[in-house]
């Protein structure tokens, strides 16, 4: 019961507290009384969600710790739920891993686990072999000449090179070159000329700069959207 003038003590911040916190009883002032605790990092979209609702769902005026302490409670019931177990084929894994919000990066990263011999060519052949849809892009691989005419080659944009570059303009971030999956199953890419260009036409992207585990999310996002977007292919 609150005392005549309203005043029921002062708030640990020095601040006159006119209600207090329904759990534990010490005084809140009006800013403190709907304090939200930070959310924790390095968790998944699932377990920071349950905190949030956990948090958020207090009724009436609570302290920060104490609302903190309910978001504590829906995270451990979060964190200890099982996990959807995974497909075995690393593609469908990386699929499903794409959409599952029960796991935090760092598990997803852990739980991507690839074949040892698995090569970018073989990312590309069960790619080609999946996808259902038509190539969405095209890209020169031979330039105009005064007998020939430029050649271009279809194919679907994949981002999974080491290769930077400087972009030009303000800012100056830092890009990765592009990367395509051809419909002949090569992964083609422009060669940077300098820190600032790349080259027009486009050529065969070395192993070497081909980041696999992006490769296959990279993959395992274009299976997914494909199917709510275009036509299909009329590839065989």
């Amino acid at each position: 019961m609150a005392p005549a003038d309203g005043i029921v003590g002062l708030c640990e911040c020095g601040r006159i507290a006119a209600v207090s916190c329904e759990r534990c009883r010490t005084p809140v002032c009006d800013l403190h009384a709907n304090a939200l605790p930070a959310t924790p990092t390095g968790i998944s979209a699932d377990a920071a969600a349950r905190f949030k609702v956990a948090v958020l769902g207090a009724q009436g005026p609570h302290c920060e710790p104490c609302r903190a302490e309910r978001g504590q409670y829906a995270l451990s019931a979060a964190l200890s739920a099982p996990r959807a177990p995974l497909p075995e084929h690393w593609l469908d894994r990386a699929i499903a891993l794409s959409g599952d919000d029960s796991r935090s990066l760092l598990e997803k990263v852990e739980d991507a686990r690839l074949p040892a011999a698995l090569t970018a060519s073989d990312v590309a052949q069960e790619f080609l072999r999946r996808i259902r849809r038509a190539p969405c892009e095209r890209v020169p691989v031979r330039a105009r000449r005064i007998l020939a005419a430029p050649r271009y080659v279809e194919g679907w944009t994949v981002d999974c090179r080491r290769t930077e570059y400087l972009s030009p303009g303000p800012g100056r971030a830092r890009y990765r070159l592009p990367c395509l999956i051809s419909v002949g199953g090569d992964l083609l890419g422009p060669v940077r000329l300098d820190d600032h260009r790349a080259s027009s036409i486009w050529s065969t992207v070395p192993e070497s700069d081909i980041d696999l585990s992006r490769l296959v999310a990279s993959v395992a996002n274009i299976l997914m959207l494909s199917a709510f977007a275009g036509k299909p292919s009329q590839r065989r």
